[in-house]
């Protein structure tokens, strides 16, 4: 066991700061024990809502103690394997192994070898085929496995399909009731649940094309898992119980203002993962912030389209007259109102993030974002009246259709936004700085656009290369791009099928090296990534019931390929 790797857990407790009320994490015994951990380091999971909210409904369950495992920092990783410290809980320094449950809460694909990463350092064999009686259940939940979980179905012994806050308490009595069961019956038991997926029980099969032909569950479990949802949002507590200084969103106190979106933008996972739109009642919100008075720097709204919330700004005014900043993470720019700009400016924001997705009208219609070059305009002029002195500007490159003039099309949309922010701006200001991000589209289950295949890594390196070299004698224009290569990983873990676990499983023996991962097994990726699928495959996902029709999600996708054209695709 190494000290050195235990005096660190407990700096990081000892700088955390409780926002709602936790148990003390004394060895009680008959507890249900469940280790809750999040693929990634402290420093990024510490800003996740979803898992911070997971973590107090587990200890809000009776008999039930939860306790927080992390990816190691790559510093410590030699450490651990040196000394052989098994992983170990943050709260009480207890092996992993030890516990009953190890549940992962993932919110992005690419945090997938972290999983096994997590398992090998704690002891238990990655594959579920390969664990014992005594091993931990191992679980996986979050808006990743939601849309597809296949990619981990090797792995996970039960999944959680949608928002937990419903099936936290029925599956903590389960577990609790059922120590001793043999492994078989308690998953299915837990089977019995709506939204709840054992993999074991599903059997699937596949066609010489390589194409699914079938899954097919065992006796007496339905073909589709339907995903668990929250009807009544005012019913889930949904705010970050600890606040701490050593993570992403430092000192900030995240509160949940809506869950949805009633936008449907073709590319978003996260509006037909989270369908329908709902929202919180102001009057539990305003409570909610003021939890953060004396404890935290800042509250932290979080939604997936925050100024669509109906009373946005009276909620904004109530809580900056409780001197509490605010934070926001992006707003769209058909609703950024002056009122809304004022409330970012008073809460000390000097950058907000506008998000044009797109560079042309047509990209922008066929994605189905509802706005306009002027609605883009006429929101950089409010930030710059108000003296914003810095914006940053979301685009995605490889949308369906999309050609050399759609890309051209975000070098001048940004000329635009700079000169009619230089318009509006104060003449003794220095010019506004502009942060053009650019990220490769990634087509996701679930969506109107799973169909549609990820573009040629070439291709999406010329683009990106295009925008820089569009700014590159413009200082005042920073161009930021994620790597073509890990979005491409990306496709393959959130479209693939159970047999994706052979590409992770590699890589995992390879030490990350995923080039030779891909040339090492006797699937070509290509397969998942770069193919186009057709409207009768079956795909991998389909067992899912997200709550929306199949028929629609297809006739989303041609409306997309007619309305966004045809006219500008690179052959």
């Amino acid at each position: 066991m190494s000290r050195k790797l235990h005096e660190k857990a407990r700096l990081l407790l000892s700088q955390e700061h409780p926002i709602l009320p936790l148990p003390e994490f004394k060895d009680r015994g008959g507890d249900l024990s469940i280790a809750l951990a999040f693929p990634n380091r402290y420093y990024t999971a510490m800003s996740n809502l979803g898992f911070q909210s997971v973590y107090w409904l587990f200890n809000r369950a009776p008999g039930t103690v939860c306790q927080r495992v992390f990816l190691p920092d790559p510093e410590d990783l030699p450490e651990y394997r040196r000394t052989g410290t098994p992983l170990f809980s943050l709260e009480s320094r207890r092996a992993v192994r030890s516990f009953d449950v190890l549940a992962f809460s993932v919110s992005y694909e690419n945090d997938y070898p972290h999983l096994l990463t997590m398992m090998d350092l704690a002891g238990i064999p990655p594959l579920r085929k390969a664990r014992r009686q005594n091993d931990p259940l191992v679980a996986a939940g979050g808006a990743a496995v939601t849309m597809n979980p296949e990619p981990l179905a090797e792995f996970v012994d039960f999944f959680v399909i949608g928002e937990a806050e419903e099936l936290i308490g029925p599956i903590a009595d389960i577990l609790r009731n059922g120590r001793g069961l043999e492994k078989e019956a308690l998953l299915a038991e837990l089977a019995r649940l709506e939204g709840i997926y054992v993999p074991e029980f599903y059997a699937a099969g596949y066609k010489p094309d390589g194409t699914l032909e079938s899954f097919l569950p065992r006796a007496g479990l339905p073909p589709r898992v339907k995903r668990a949802w929250v009807r009544d949002l005012n019913a889930a507590d949904t705010v970050s119980p600890i606040v701490t200084a050593n993570t992403e969103l430092s000192n900030m106190v995240l509160v949940e203002l809506s869950r949805g979106c009633r936008r449907g933008c073709r590319f978003c996972a996260g509006c037909y993962a989270y369908f329908p739109y709902r929202y919180r009642d102001a009057q539990g919100l305003e409570e909610a912030a003021l939890l953060a008075r004396g404890k935290a720097q800042k509250v932290g709204l979080v939604g997936a389209a925050i100024s669509d919330y109906p009373h946005i700004v009276g909620l904004g005014r109530h809580i900056l007259r409780e001197r509490i900043p605010l934070s926001f993470s992006s707003l769209r720019v058909d609703s950024l109102s002056p009122e809304l700009a004022d409330l970012a400016l008073q809460s000390g924001q000097k950058t907000l993030t506008l998000a044009p997705e797109a560079g042309s009208e047509r990209m922008r219609r066929g994605v189905k974002k509802g706005f306009t070059e002027e609605d883009i305009l006429r929101a950089a002029e409010i930030l710059a009246e108000r003296g914003f002195d810095s914006f940053r500007l979301y685009f995605m490159v490889g949308l369906p259709g999309e050609g050399r003039e759609d890309v051209k099309a975000i070098v001048d949309l940004t000329r635009k936004i700079q000169h009619h922010a230089r318009v509006k701006s104060s003449p003794r200001r220095k010019a506004e700085k502009i942060t053009v991000s650019l990220n490769s589209f990634v087509p996701k289950p679930g969506t109107p656009f799973q169909w549609h295949p990820f573009e040629d890594l070439r291709s999406l390196r010329e683009k990106i290369k295009a925008v820089r070299e569009g700014f590159r004698k413009d200082r005042n224009v920073t161009v930021t791009a994620d790597l073509p290569q890990w979005a491409y990983l990306q496709t393959l873990l959130s479209r693939g099928d159970r047999r994706v676990a052979k590409f992770l499983l590699a890589a995992r023996e390879l030490k990350g090296n995923w080039p030779q991962a891909y040339r090492s097994v006797d699937l070509n990726p290509d397969f998942y990534v770069y193919r186009a699928r057709t409207y009768e495959e079956l795909l991998p996902w389909d067992f899912i019931d997200h709550g929306v029709k199949k028929e629609f999600l297809w006739g989303e996708y041609q409306s997309a390929l007619r309305e966004g054209g045809k006219e500008g695709e690179i052959s």
